[in-house]
């Protein structure tokens, strides 16, 4: 009996890749390509319909000629990067680009929106605040920017269920994708009649809610040919991304955090049922619906994290190994920031590179060292970058709990920085929590992989699939004595910096200090 492989495929902004996965969750083949980006305009960014399934084909290709021997595709899924979306016409053609999450288009649309129908309706509704980042507000866009392409649509597709839709010819759309396209209703779990007639949409334009790990067709014939993949292969719902990675690593209890470390550090957290009185929104947190069945999540993060520590690698070390990210250069910042005490030197950063991170609603917060001497050190400047960092994370996460009245019971990270062994010492100190670390590099595709598995019924269920999977992991134990010392200095310090600084922020935004930026 050949061995069954599932595989789960990952459309992201920087890569789609493909990885096979055993049962047992052991990885049995990937394959990656960039994903090509078009910038026709400053802000903008988008992707080619057609490039992007050039790039399935490529990767499901390959993929396929690396499994070992005795492996055998079972059933496939697909994750993919929220809000980015796709008109198709008629013939399932596509009309326009897909629109990318980060593509800053879209504010007049969010704008209107907010003065149409508001604040308070919209997150009563969908348990988000009005931001342009939604779905929604790129074929908003459409109507108002390509009124003829917006005439011919008959379904508007995320990135996820256009995947599928070429492979099987389905046009259906998770909950988990769904929920971020400000269209959907959370408590009733379809898309909003209030929403849609206030926009003169057709609720036929979108696609039909499934939950993930729903069994919505089998590959095509055509698929078939352009892929690999054997005809009639299952095709199941996968789902969000960071949700899907959130699966595959297990985090399917209420208080179950997951933590992914990149350039910006997303914060996700298991719930049991939203709240829509307005009250998470107002805290600046998401939420939507979890791939996991009964299950919702609540989402919030830090916008410069890594990017953070990215940015004073190359301001201390920039001039002796150029701007490039090297593994030696980010050794060399950890043991600059290892030499330095606990707390600094009296050193902290606020790491506001780009805006104030929630609860603080402020796009034009600036960061900044405050406590500077004489004495302060490299060192001292490159361990406070790492402090604020978790401090920040700090507020993000117990801004996080607060709002949906759930404790953390279990935070697990992934992503670049879980390998810098003294940032994520500090972490756990500052956080008063033990921090996991699973050896798990394709936590997403794993997810989506799991999801193909319950869909197609090679697991029996969700509860199945989870007890198969089966993973190594690292707990790093947090330092009581150090966590003290932390928590004093985020209570008394950290945590009355932003208010601190906000006029001194205003005055530089208005060109009373200084020039500008």
């Amino acid at each position: 009996m050949r061995q069954p492989a599932l595989i789960g495929v990952d459309l992201g902004s920087t890569n789609i890749k493909a990885v096979a996965f055993g049962l047992g969750g052991e990885q049995l083949a990937q394959a990656t390509t960039p994903t090509i980006t078009h910038a026709p305009r400053p802000g903008w960014a988008e992707y080619e319909a057609e490039e992007v399934w050039t790039a399935v084909c490529f990767v499901l290709r390959h993929l396929l000629a690396n499994l070992p021997a005795g492996a055998a595709p079972a059933a496939i899924a697909c994750s993919s990067m929220a809000e980015a979306g796709v008109a198709l016409d008629a013939h399932g053609q596509p009309l326009y680009p897909f629109i990318s999450w980060f593509d800053q288009r879209t504010l007049p649309q969010a704008e209107q929106w907010e003065k149409q129908i508001g604040e308070e309706t919209t997150a009563h509704i969908t348990g988000l605040a009005v931001r342009p980042v939604y779905g929604i507000f790129r074929l908003l866009w459409l109507r108002d920017n390509a009124p003829e392409q917006f005439r011919r649509t008959r379904r508007w597709l995320n990135m996820a269920d256009y995947g599928a839709f070429r492979l099987c010819g389905a046009t259906a759309t998770d909950y988990s994708l769904a929920s971020r396209m400000l269209l959907l209703d959370l408590a009733q779990k379809e898309w909003s009649a209030t929403l849609l007639a206030a926009n003169g949409l057709d609720r036929g334009v979108l696609g039909e809610l499934v939950p993930s790990g729903t069994q919505v067709g089998r590959v095509s014939p055509q698929a078939a040919a352009e892929t690999g993949l054997p005809a009639g292969l299952p095709v199941c719902s996968g789902g969000h991304d960071h949700v899907c990675g959130a699966f595959g690593l297990g985090l399917t209890q209420v208080g179950d955090t997951f933590d992914s470390m990149g350039t910006a550090e997303s914060l996700m957290m298991t719930t049991d049922a939203p709240q829509l009185d307005g009250s998470v929104t107002q805290r600046q947190i998401g939420q939507g619906v979890h791939v996991a069945p009964n299950r919702y999540y609540a989402m919030s993060g830090v916008q410069m994290s890594g990017g953070a520590v990215d940015w004073v690698r190359r301001l201390l070390l920039g001039a002796a190994l150029g701007d490039a990210a090297t593994p030696e250069g980010y050794e060399q910042l950890m043991q600059l920031a290892g030499d330095a005490p606990p707390g600094s030197g009296g050193v902290f950063f606020v790491p506001h590179l780009r805006r104030a991170n929630p609860p603080h609603v402020n796009p034009h917060a600036r960061g900044a060292f405050v406590g500077i001497t004489g004495d302060s050190s490299r060192s001292h400047l490159a361990r406070a970058v790492l402090e604020g960092v978790a401090y920040e994370y700090q507020q993000v996460l117990e801004n996080m709990a607060e709002a949906v009245g759930v404790r953390p019971s279990k935070l697990v990270a992934t992503g670049g920085g879980t390998r810098n062994g003294v940032w994520m010492g500090i972490k756990t100190a500052v956080s008063g929590l033990p921090i996991t670390l699973p050896a798990v590099d394709e936590a997403v595709c794993l997810g989506a992989a799991m999801l193909a598995g319950v869909g197609s019924g090679v697991y029996a269920s969700f509860a199945d699939a989870a007890e198969q999977v089966q993973f190594a992991s690292q707990t790093l134990p947090c330092d009581a004595a150090l966590h003290q010392f932390y928590r004093q200095q985020y209570e008394r310090i950290y945590r009355t910096l932003y208010g601190a600084l906000r006029g001194t922020n205003e005055l530089i935004r208005k060109g009373v200090v200084g020039s500008g930026a």
